[in-house]
């Protein structure tokens, strides 16, 4: 559907007198319908449009722009500050914070360095005293020694001195005498110790539960050897664990921190604090370091410092941040960690709270500033719109009524008309005049006509919906305009409204009067135009109804159409019932399959209209020759635009389709129907211009005009389809075939569904076929109804088939399983349909080689496909021994000039090719009386068949009574 041009605004005038316009008075002053359209320009003048100012677009000011970007520029420029100021915070405080728990973690490595110095330097000497003492061979002085060294030194469980062969020798934790505990016995304890006993200087052991102290214990050793570097025994003095712990916990560190120590294989040497739920649980089994701790570690194994942050699957498994530092000389790594709560709490309360308070604060004050700013300035901007809303209503609304007037339904006519395209819906335009109206003026006097005028303003509102507009022309003239119309029920409701209002009785001057309207109707798109040209068309049927205003209810309203006043009552009130389907969506499309031959497949489809009438569907042959111009037009608008959309359905689901949709002549003959076609094909984004091919019927000289033309070369040049249907059926249709711009030819199915009786047409099919075929355009097929067309069509090279034998006309549900699933046969192929086509390419072949002087290849009579099919399906009729003399007789003369054409004259080849077109022509009309008798023989065993099968069933009834 094309765009409207805003013809409103630059045709639509207003007719004023030169007396005031707010009277209902029917003076020779007062603007008539004559005035309107200029019938007595005379008495009129032109006055100006509405002032710019009252219809131009509400901008914003420069003031307010000036304000609006100066607040969002601030909030912008501020809220980029502070996203700046939390980075640069938080990364200097990620800075100090990394560069403490550094130091922290220095602090915890220095002491247990101090700590554990200590511990090897008394196990050395502890050692040595041991082997001047000779420990192995005297146990009670070696026991004395290692008392006195237990009580010298604390935060040890005890001492004891083992033999490399795993044997405890002495322990101070077992009395004189008491069996002591081998080692090697222990799968525990015996793999560390034997490994242990290897390196000279202190050890530490991963912490184990201590077979002579009964508690977990961190054990330490230290080895001595002998000169050939042997080892000679091992003292071992186990560290308590709590006794760790309890170091640890005296670090002056922060809240929250978690400290510890780490073996080299990553076990946890000591850690502080412990979780009470999970002490126990520690208690039982070594633990070992997981998780960010772990990663760092192993990630630069040589670094004496470093920093990690993520999960430490230790205790509760949060997310820390930390630092750890190697101890010298001991496979132990001290590590300091505080959770990332704590350290985003630290750095919320000393770098964002106080700035964030006070930002908030600020934003706030801003806030209410602008808000009050604004207000005003609103408040302002209302009192102004209504001062220019007051003055738009006294110049676009009817003083009497209230009711817009001219130049206010100019205003809302263009509106309505955008509307209705968007949506897709119903305009319908009345023009509506009040009957007798001149009396009650002069009987009442003007003020109850104005009274009158006000209360039917009134009601017309009342009986209206929302959405729909009433306007005051003047005088006793309105107009409506129904908006968003889904069918014509729903017009015929509102209508129904209309009329109960009106026939309600008027109270005027106490006395109680009726009166009665005539209403002209007329729906857009249907009728397409502009604004201006729709109120005339309204205005024109109402005066029809004013002439035809009968006592009945539906004579007061008329629907426009373009022959208005030629329609005899049964055509009209088919059209308008035509008008009312097509609206309701009684009116649909089956879309009948064109099979390509190339493919055997399925390419295209012709949209065809059905209506659902009294309970029965309606082809276009029934009703198409009764419609006008304005509902062939409608209806052509209807078909191309739902084909179209159920085309771009196809092929959003895959199928590589072509649409033939049927254009009339009315069509070509309006002026804008080929910006018509380009509108609603550019609503299908998706379907390219070549696959739509617009079938034009031959009817008249609609093509020979040269409005009729032009549409069709610019539809062309596009890229649209043009194709000529129904080919044959008018002798003018051939004569005009070299001078229109068409892609297409359909041949008429006249021909074609009359081959199985009459197969001597076929030469006129194939004269139409050559014609097309020298043109170089497409040729498609119609009324291709027996497998024997497929088979003689497929010999004949055609493009596209089309006709009941594929499919009848589908709906549009079915079309893509059938598009699927079909495929074309081969046809039946023995028939006389074939047979006398490859015949007749014989014959033709022979005139040919006279009129070109080429010689051709002679078909042998036994080799004549007709020949065959005589013998096999017509040899019992009596005919066929003259039909066999004939056929040879072709094939005589065929011979004949084949002999000649070597060495005859030119008169003889062209007496004996007259002869053979004879004989031929004979053989062919002969061919067709032999099969129109075989047919009606087949017809009346059919018959008598049907008429014994019945008298045997009734006797056979009768015998059952009997």
């Amino acid at each position: 559907m094309r765009f409207l041009r805003w013809m409103v605004g630059n045709r639509f005038y207003r007719y004023i007198p030169s007396r005031s316009s707010y009277s209902n008075r029917h003076t020779s002053g007062f603007p008539t319908r004559d005035h309107c359209y200029q019938r007595n320009p005379l008495n009129l003048k032109v006055i100006p449009k509405i002032p710019a100012f009252l219809t131009r677009p509400i901008t914003m000011p420069p003031y307010r722009w000036t304000i609006f970007l100066v607040f969002w520029g601030t909030l912008v420029g501020v809220l980029a500050f502070s996203g700046w100021y939390a980075w640069f915070s938080w990364h200097r405080y990620e800075q100090d914070s990394e560069y403490r728990l550094t130091l922290e973690s220095d602090m915890v490595a220095t002491v247990a360095q101090k700590l554990l110095d200590g511990h090897a330097s008394g196990l050395r000497f502890l050692a040595v005293q041991l082997q001047r003492a000779d420990a192995l061979h005297h146990l009670r002085r070696a026991r004395t020694l290692l008392l006195d060294y237990q009580k010298a030194t604390s935060n040890i469980a005890s001492a004891n001195l083992i033999a490399p062969s795993g044997q405890v020798i002495a322990s101070t934790t077992a009395p004189v005498g008491a069996p002591l505990p081998n080692f090697r016995n222990n799968p525990a304890i015996w793999p560390a110790f034997q490994k242990g006993i290897q390196t000279p200087g202190m050890g530490i052991y991963h912490p184990l539960r201590g077979p002579l102290v009964g508690h977990w214990v961190i054990p330490l050793r230290y080895t001595i050897f002998s000169s050939a570097r042997k080892p000679l025994f091992v003292v071992t003095t186990p560290l308590r664990f709590r006794g760790i712990s309890g170091f640890l916990s005296h670090l002056p560190l922060r809240t929250g921190t978690a400290v510890g120590l780490i073996r080299s294989d990553f076990y946890i040497e000591g850690r502080w604090p412990v979780p009470q739920n999970n002490l126990s649980k520690m208690l039982a089994h070594p633990v070992s370091a997981e998780g960010a701790l772990r990663q760092a570690l192993q990630r630069d194994p040589h670094a004496r410092h470093g920093t990690y942050a993520g999960t430490v699957a230790v205790g509760d498994h949060t997310y820390r941040f930390g630092a750890f530092t190697r101890l010298s000389h001991y496979p132990l790594t001290a590590f300091v960690s505080v959770p990332r709560d704590q350290w985003l709490a630290a750095w919320w309360q000393r770098q964002i709270q106080y700035p964030l308070v006070f930002l908030l604060i600020a934003f706030g004050l801003s806030l209410t500033a602008y808000r009050r700013i604004l207000f005003l300035d609103r408040r302002w901007e209302l009192q102004r719109q209504t001062f220019e809303r007051t003055l738009t209503t006294q110049a676009t609304h009817d003083v009497l009524t209230g009711l817009p007037n001219r130049d206010g339904l100019r205003l809302v006519f263009d509106q309505a008309l955008a509307r209705t395209e968007r949506q897709e819906r119903l305009l319908a335009v009345g023009f509506l005049d009040l009957d007798a109206f001149k009396p009650v003026n002069d009987t009442y006097g003007h003020a109850a006509g104005d009274d009158l005028l006000k209360e039917i303003a009134r009601r017309l509102q009342d009986a209206v919906r929302r959405t729909d507009t009433v306007a005051r022309m003047g005088g006793d003239e309105f107009v409506l305009l129904l908006e968003g119309l889904r069918d014509m029920n729903e017009l015929d409701q509102v209508l129904a409204r209309l009329q109960a209002a009106i026939a309600q009785p008027f109270h005027i001057k106490g006395k109680i009067v009726s009166i009665q309207a005539s209403l002209g109707l007329t729906l857009y798109p249907f009728d397409e135009g502009d604004a201006d040209l729709l109120l005339r068309h309204a205005d024109q049927a109402m005066y029809a109804a004013k002439v035809r205003t009968s006592p009945t209810k539906a004579g007061w309203v008329q629907l426009y159409h373009p022959d208005l006043g030629t329609l005899t009552v049964g055509d009209e009130t088919l059209r308008q019932d035509f008008l009312r389907a097509l609206a309701s969506g009684a009116v649909t499309l089956r879309y009948q399959p064109l099979v390509a031959m190339a493919t055997d497949r399925v390419a295209g489809l012709e949209a065809l209209t059905r209506w659902h009438r009294e309970g029965r569907e309606v082809s276009p042959d029934r009703f198409l020759p009764s419609l006008g111009v304005r509902e062939r037009q409608a209806l052509g608008r209807f078909v191309l635009q739902t084909a179209l959309q159920q085309l771009t359905q196809w092929r959003d689901m895959g199928l590589d389709l072509f649409l033939s949709v049927n254009v009339t002549p009315e069509e070509l003959d309006q002026p804008g129907f080929a910006d018509s076609v380009f509108a609603i094909l550019a609503t299908q984004p998706g379907i390219p211009p070549e696959s739509l091919v617009l079938e034009v019927l031959e009817i008249g000289e609609i093509l020979e005009q040269e409005a009729a033309l032009e549409h069709l070369q610019r539809l062309r040049a596009a890229g649209i389809k043009i194709a000529l249907d129904d080919v044959g059926s008018a002798y003018a249709s051939l004569l005009r075939l070299k001078n229109l711009p068409i892609d297409e030819i359909k041949i008429d199915q006249g021909f074609i569904r009359e081959l199985s009786n009459k197969p001597q047409d076929l030469i006129f099919v194939e004269s139409l076929v050559n014609l097309g075929l020298a043109m170089g355009v497409l040729i498609t097929v119609e009324g291709v109804e027996t497998e024997a067309h497929i088979a003689l069509l497929r010999e004949m090279k055609i493009n596209y088939l089309q006709g009941y034998a594929i499919a009848r006309p589908l709906e549009a549900k079915a079309v893509a399983d059938f598009v699927r699933s079909f495929v074309l046969g081969v046809g039946d192929a023995d028939t006389p349909m074939l047979a006398l086509y490859q015949h007749l390419g014989w014959v033709r072949a022979a005139a040919e080689s006279v009129m070109n002087h080429q010689g051709h290849e002679h078909m042998e009579l036994a080799a004549c496909p007709i020949t065959t099919w005589l013998h096999a399906h017509a040899s019992e009729l009596p005919e066929v021994e003259t039909l066999l003399a004939e056929h040879e007789t072709v094939h005589i003369l065929g011979r004949e000039i084949l002999q000649v054409r070597q060495s005859g004259t030119r008169e003889e080849l062209h007496l004996l090719l007259g002869q053979l077109h004879v004989h031929s022509h004979r053989f062919q009309e002969g061919l067709g009386q032999a099969v129109k008798a075989m047919r009606d023989n087949a017809a009346a065993t059919a018959s008598e068949r049907c008429d014994r099968d019945v008298g045997i069933q009734e006797s056979g009834k009768k015998l059952q009574i009997d």
